[in-house]
């Protein structure tokens, strides 16, 4: 696969999110804007430049709305993942577990398919719970004063939560964006 694809995930759920905050007027704007005049079928990859551009636009044309809308489609990404990629068989094993060595077993997994939110930005595991990507194709070019990677915390968090324990959190403690060097998502059980 060319590293310059990401997953048809990184849209869709914004997509169907988009209609309930801004109306599917205004959502296909944005998504025509984006360059993304039609929509994907969920296993087709999509050119992370467009994917960079939609989340960008999000942050900048609607910037009181963007967190909730993240917060929103990455929540219905992360179940897209858990119903696709994660059996409730391997979901049954991994609670049974500790959590830090399902933790580690999750991000083996993670890592394998790290092109479908990482695009060709460098995943990478700096310890089981600490997962970066530098070179974030979603944040590329952009600046802001606070971490802006709600869309991928979320995914993670709820990926986490769903499959190992519910008490198990996703920060993004350094952002590309906001001038760090990779964009840093810890995990932690509260």
């Amino acid at each position: 696969r060319e590293r310059t694809f990401m997953s048809a995930n990184m849209i869709l759920p914004i997509h169907d999110v988009l209609e309930r905050f801004i109306g599917a007027e205004d959502r296909d704007r944005m998504f025509s804007d984006a360059g993304l005049k039609f929509l994907p079928n969920p296993q087709d990859p999509v050119r992370e430049r467009l994917v960079a551009q939609l989340h960008q636009s999000i942050r900048r044309e609607l910037p009181d709305l963007w967190p909730g809308i993240m917060s929103s489609a990455g929540e219905k990404a992360a179940q897209v993942v858990l119903d696709y990629r994660l059996d409730a068989s391997s979901r049954d094993l991994l609670r049974k577990l500790p959590w830090s060595l399902a933790t580690w077993m999750l991000v083996r997994t993670t890592t394998q398919h790290a092109w479908t939110f990482s695009g060709s930005g460098e995943f990478r595991v700096v310890r089981t719970s600490m997962l970066e990507i530098s070179n974030n194709p979603v944040t590329r070019s952009e600046i802001s004063a606070s971490p802006v990677c709600l869309f991928q915390q979320t995914v993670l968090e709820n990926l986490f939560a769903k499959a190992i324990d519910t008490r198990l959190r996703c920060r993004e403690t350094q952002c590309c964006a906001s001038g760090g060097d990779a964009c840093r998502f810890e995990l932690t059980m509260t």
